[in-house]
């Protein structure tokens, strides 16, 4: 059988060493890696960080004394639903998470801990809307109204504390998996540059 001859040009050339690139990192392309870096990497450090102001604003909490009961209660509520949206961010951005494993992993694991999380809370405070009862304000309920206010409180900062030292991981993930595409766009602007005559 002859061998055949066969002319590329430069931009194909070009081309194909990209197309390798690509297929050895896991994007389909630059707009891939661009959307992947900053909307799903950016998503998740919006995420650690809320968390981590709500874990600061509970610490705060914590400190203060004779705060009412509905207060704790109320708060616990509204951490809940928090949570869930949370929760239910972290499930779109793993999806969009392309093959860094590990990075995937962490996701999971802060989402499981999210939804753990919440649904411990939930037990404690919960608001039923429309229930009136002068003990209960704005239709609070839960076993919280039941407890001690250091109890609920001591609750709240372990699971955010849990929380948060899972959304720390997803930071440290994140940003390796950002740096990597930060290199791998530089292989492509280098590529770019690169004049073949």
């Amino acid at each position: 059988m002859a061998k055949k001859i066969v002319r590329i040009t430069e931009s194909d050339l070009v081309n194909i060493v990209k197309r390798v690139l690509n297929e050895q990192g896991g994007h389909d392309d630059f707009i891939q890696m661009a959307k992947h870096g900053g909307a799903t990497l950016g998503g998740l450090e919006k995420i650690a960080y809320d968390i981590s102001e709500l874990l600061n604003k509970v610490i705060v909490m914590s400190g203060k004394k004779n705060i009412p009961k509905h207060i704790i209660v109320s708060t616990i509520a509204k951490i809940s639903n928090v949570l869930e949206v949370i929760e239910d961010n972290l499930k779109k951005i793993r999806k969009e998470i392309m093959g860094n494993r590990e990075l995937r992993k962490a996701v999971n694991e802060l989402r499981m801990s999210v939804k753990s999380g919440r649904d411990t809370l939930s037990i404690f405070g919960s608001f039923t809307y429309g229930f009136a009862d002068p003990e209960m304000p704005g239709g609070l309920t839960g076993a919280g109204l039941e407890m001690g206010n250091d109890d609920l409180i001591d609750i709240l900062v372990d699971i955010l504390t849990d929380i948060a030292a899972k959304a720390v991981t997803v930071k440290y993930e994140a940003d390796g998996e950002n740096e990597n595409i930060l290199r791998r766009l530089n292989k492509y602007r280098d590529l770019d540059d690169y004049n073949l005559n």
